[in-house]
């Protein structure tokens, strides 16, 4: 068996590479971390999900007011048009 000789070029390539990556992350993570510092606390009791949300049947969304406004003007229109061929019979 040969022994090995050198690191290759490409393994120092992907060691360079790591350590960057490295770098990089860290300076995400203090920017991060800076920024969490600089923000305002969140007030407590407070869920920016449910904000606004009143307790009880909400208000449909305006696509599902369109769909059900369809609905209904193609259901009379067809109801029209049985009354207007059973009078003509």
């Amino acid at each position: 068996m040969a022994n090995r000789g050198r690191p290759t070029h490409t393994k120092r390539q992907r060691e360079r590479a790591r350590m960057e990556r490295q770098k990089m992350k860290e300076v995400r993570r203090s920017e991060t971390r800076t920024r969490k510092a600089e923000s305002d606390p969140r007030p407590s009791g407070y869920d920016p999900d449910i904000n606004g949300i009143v307790p009880g049947p909400q208000e449909m969304p305006d696509w599902q007011r369109e769909f059900f406004e369809e609905e209904k003007r193609a259901k009379e229109a067809a109801e029209l048009e049985e009354d207007g061929k059973r009078q003509q019979q």
